[in-house]
């Protein structure tokens, strides 16, 4: 078996060892073997009862984890049974013999009663009765429990170390039988027990461990401190006691020497009036004799013997006194012994304890008579011993004993053994010769009276803290982890609110904000501490969205809706709240294009507690929206200028074949006139030189053509001569520019060469032309200017015109797509946004000349090395 499967079994070993104890003792009872039933002749015996409920509650522990709790409800109620008739009896002293119930005691010895289990035996079985009874997997259950547990854990260990230390474990009871030392050990077995079964439970929920462990240690601790300090203040109270019992036999034996000054002041004075010759005849002795037997209670008789210890005179003679007269003063080998001691030391002297002649238990005082240094003789006074102690011991709630040589010469009464072992006082009594033992025992009375409540009271406060303590612990464990949790889920709900890319702003039932998430607040640009509880989502939304909002619901309400709780509602009436798209403006004016989704928020009593608002920000969107409906037209143009081009070159191609025809027939007609002499002839030489000229430029104007619409791999660059490439594309355009009496001056710097397309940068021109030559006709002055120069280090070709310009608040549009400042059919708006495109292809910079008088556009590129 491992381990750990010995670990959580444990709770069970321990209440096997206590129910193999309780068997073993009640075996022990049945077959009187008191080696089982007392272990030693000093301790306390484990009473048959006790055995009994050792017993039934183990087997009913072993059961407690059925689901059927049946026997071991029934087994804690019998203990709870026996228990409690034993402490009833404690309480009132009514004898419900319940003591020999189940067996006849055959020892009484240590024990308040025959047969009846300590005081503090059935409150430990009362209290852990109870606590099984009705234990539950509950906190209460388990504060319970361990307190119950500490306490008989304490209460045990006291009466184990009252046997090792040997103090009296029960003096706090306010009863005098102690608890058997094995049941001490049983007790602690049955409450580690209880505890490790707690472990076990608790092991198996991590929550309830963390919440209980701490708490239980804190309950534990506090408890058997408790205990400890409740014990130290017992025995220092018993101590108290103890110097009082002390004390008080310290007066009792000052009270003996006060009853025997006098009686040997007495005989003394009678031996000196012996002495001095006062007693001439026996009438004078008999006197003195009888006033002595009045003044002393215990005097049985006084008699005077001669020197040669024979007796002379006696008092009285009846009682057999008579018989006395003539004899030797005694025979008794102690009592001439003491005779002795007093001729030799000249004083009185006590004999030891003897049976007097006139019946009971008593003692002889010797006074020796001297005269003139010469013994005469010895008064000698018999006492009973019990009218003497008798008048001594006149105090309520004690007895008295008196030992002689070890063994009892008086006592005043039997006193309890267990109680006489804990609570007697010894002390040794020497006067005139006595050498007495003197043994005080108080009444349980009187040390009842003599007891103190502080120990309890600290006990009760103690174990009350205790308890108090671990609850507050537990309640504080348990905050702890609430706040924990519910700090983790503030945190996880904080974490899940700033990770999403959607806006989050949640209002109160007011419709004030309470709160925005991380993304909210760095869009819109407010702190949720800024805007928390102070104003609504309003601030956020164009003002003439939501007038617009608020018109339509005017016209389906007929009344005007603000901006607050109604407005959330009325939005939630007329489905405003599902997915509407809004314009959101932050705190510097940045205006974002949002959907907005609202939802409600609820309390536990179902009422709406607020709202919750997601805005997802689509700006980015509809600008790709835009831009792939710009992709969308530029595509559309480009194809528009291939199916243009592919018509161009075809044209071009049409065009050239008949110039070709032409041209070799004016060759032809040249010859032939020159044949027939006519080449000479001005006007036929003129014509034909204007033929030619015509097919020259045609031809020009074919080949500028071609190279435009020329298919060239985007990825092949070719060094471009800039005069050259201007000529070309001003053959496009040149008579364009001459029938709209347009003038159009070129200055173009010689050898300027740049790398790149030729028939882009054609393109580039051409559109700079076009729109130069639209933007003049509105003007008086109409001239068009192209100049192609070296500047900052590259080639800047410019086209400026004399138009009217363009506005400056639309400068810094008109290279956005679609963006036109031209009349509804004649233009789309790319020809500037496609041209600053491809000259930043080849490296280049495309702007509007701000310092320029006139309308200047400017292409700069790189200038290719010659």
């Amino acid at each position: 078996m491992s381990s750990n499967k010995i670990s959580d079994r444990l709770h069970f070993i321990f209440a096997s060892l206590t129910l193999l104890l309780g068997v073993s003792v009640m075996i022990g009872w049945w077959t009187k073997n008191d080696t089982i039933v007392k272990l030693h002749q000093d301790f306390a015996p484990m009473v048959f009862n006790t055995a009994l409920c050792f017993a039934i509650f183990s087997l009913g522990f072993l059961f407690s984890e059925r689901k059927d709790q049946k026997i071991s409800k029934i087994c804690s109620a019998l203990v709870f049974l026996i228990s409690g008739l034993t402490l009833f009896q404690y309480l009132t002293g009514i004898n419900v013999s319940i003591d020999k119930f189940f067996v006849e005691p055959f020892m009484k010895e240590g024990l308040a009663a025959s047969g009846r289990m300590a005081i503090s035996t059935a409150i430990c079985f009362l209290i852990l009765s109870l606590s099984r009874f009705y234990r539950r997997r509950d906190f209460s259950s388990h504060i319970i429990t361990v307190t119950v547990a500490s306490l008989v854990i304490g209460f045990s260990l006291i009466g184990i170390f009252g046997y090792v230390l040997g103090f009296n474990s029960e003096y706090g009871w306010g009863s005098f039988s102690r608890m058997a030392i094995h049941t001490s050990v049983g007790d602690v077995l049955l409450s580690f027990a209880m505890l490790w079964q707690l472990r076990v439970e608790n092991k198996e929920s991590s929550g309830a461990r963390r919440r209980t462990l701490v708490p239980s240690y804190v309950l534990i601790v506090g408890i058997l401190t408790s205990i400890l300090i409740w014990h130290l203040l017992i025995l220092r109270d018993q101590d108290r006691n103890r110097r009082v019992v002390q004390i008080q036999a310290e007066s009792i034996k000052a009270n003996i020497t006060n009853v025997f000054a006098p009686l040997e002041k007495a005989l003394r004075h009678m031996a000196r009036r012996f002495a001095d010759g006062a007693y001439n005849n026996e009438k004078l002795w008999y006197a003195d004799a009888e006033s002595y037997f009045t003044e002393f209670e215990g005097l049985r008789r006084l008699l005077w013997a001669d020197n040669q210890h024979i007796i002379q005179w006696v008092y009285p003679l009846d009682r057999g006194g008579a018989k006395l007269l003539k004899a030797p003063i005694s025979e008794d080998a102690q009592v001439v012994e003491r005779m002795k001691s007093a001729e030799n030391e000249y004083r009185a002297y006590l004999s030891k304890f003897i049976e007097l002649k006139t019946g009971g238990k008593g003692f002889v005082m010797f006074a020796p008579i001297f005269a003139k240094g010469q013994f005469k003789g010895t008064i000698r006074g018999a006492f009973l011993a019990k009218p003497v102690f008798e008048k001594v011991i006149d105090i309520k709630g004690y007895h008295l004993s008196i030992y002689e040589d070890g063994k009892e010469v008086y006592s005043s009464g039997k006193a309890d053994t267990v109680f006489a072992r804990d609570w007697r006082s010894k002390s040794r009594y020497r006067y005139l010769g006595a050498d007495w033992e003197i043994l005080l025992i108080p009444f349980p009375e009187v040390i009842r009276e003599n007891t103190s409540s502080l120990p309890n009271l600290v006990l009760f406060f103690g174990v009350s803290i205790s308890v108090l303590l671990g609850i507050s612990l537990s309640f504080f464990t348990r905050a702890r982890d609430s706040e924990k949790s519910a700090k983790e889920a503030f945190e996880w709900k904080q974490a899940s609110m700033n990770s999403v890319p959607l806006l989050m702003v949640s209002v109160d039932n007011k419709g004030l904000i309470r709160e925005m998430n991380s993304t909210a607040e760095r869009l819109l640009e407010y702190s949720t501490e800024e805007l928390k509880g102070k104003v609504t989502p309003a601030l956020f939304h164009d003002q003439n969205e939501i007038d617009v909002l608020q018109d339509k619901m005017l016209s389906q309400t007929g009344r005007r809706v603000e901006f607050g709780v109604d407005y959330f509602e009325m939005m939630f009436r007329f489905g405003y709240h599902r997915a509407t798209e809004w314009t959101i403006i932050s705190k510097t004016g940045k205006k974002y294009s949002m959907v907005l989704s609202i939802s409600k928020i609820f309390e536990d009593n179902g009422d709406i507690g607020g709202y919750l608002g997601i805005l997802e920000d689509v700006t980015e969107l509809r600008e790709k929206e835009r831009l792939l409906k710009e992709q969308e037209e530029k595509i559309l143009a480009s194809s528009r200028l291939a199916s243009l081009g592919e018509m161009a070159a075809g044209i071009a191609h049409e065009i050239n074949n008949p110039l070709t025809i032409i041209n070799g027939h004016v060759s032809v007609l040249r010859r032939v006139l020159g044949q027939k002499g006519l080449a000479q002839d001005g006007d036929i030489a003129k014509k034909l030189d204007a033929i030619e000229s015509v097919i020259q430029r045609i031809a020009k104007i074919i080949r500028g053509m071609r190279s435009y619409v020329h298919e060239t791999d985007m990825t092949n660059e070719e060094v471009i001569a800039v005069e050259v490439l201007v000529d070309e594309t001003l053959a496009f355009c040149h008579e364009k520019f001459k029938t709209e009496d347009v003038e159009l001056t070129s200055q173009i710097q010689p050898k300027l060469k740049v790398r790149g397309r030729p028939y882009q940068i054609s393109q580039v021109l051409l559109n700079l032309l076009n729109n130069a030559l639209d933007a003049v006709m509105v003007s008086p002055v109409k001239k068009v200017f192209l100049e192609a120069v070296i500047r900052n280090g590259g080639v800047e070709i410019s086209v400026s015109d004399t138009g009217p310009g363009v506005p400056y608040h639309l400068r810094t549009k008109i290279m956005e797509p679609f963006f036109t400042t031209k009349e509804v059919g004649k233009g789309v708006g790319l020809g500037l946004s496609i041209s600053q495109a491809i000259v930043q292809a080849h490296g280049g910079r495309f702007y509007l000349d701000d310092n320029s008088t006139r309308t200047r556009f400017v292409i700069w590129l790189p200038q290719e090395p010659s």
